[in-house]
């Protein structure tokens, strides 16, 4: 088995990478802008759809909040980058 040619990450080059914020990364590019769009767009009209086809009930309140999370950890990824991406 070949040995990896990538350095070992330390515990504070983990940390920035898993904890980065809008405010420490570069301005998005088109390219991430536009995916950003796509997924708001996508979470919007399945938002819509479960209120259309499910009663107000703690059950629609967690599939909002999964799609809420969802479009969070998406957009997140979006602009996540290194090796812990």
């Amino acid at each position: 088995m070949a040995d990896s040619t990538l350095p070992t990450p330390t515990a504070e080059d983990s940390a920035r990478a898993r904890f980065f914020t809008a405010s420490s990364g570069q301005p998005p590019t088109d390219e991430q802008r536009a995916a950003v769009a796509a997924i708001n767009a996508a979470v919007a009209a399945l938002a819509v759809e479960i209120e259309r086809h499910t009663p107000r009930s703690r059950n629609q309140s967690l599939a909002l909040t999964a799609l809420e999370d969802a479009s969070m950890r998406a957009n997140r990824a979006i602009f996540a980058t290194g090796p812990t991406a």
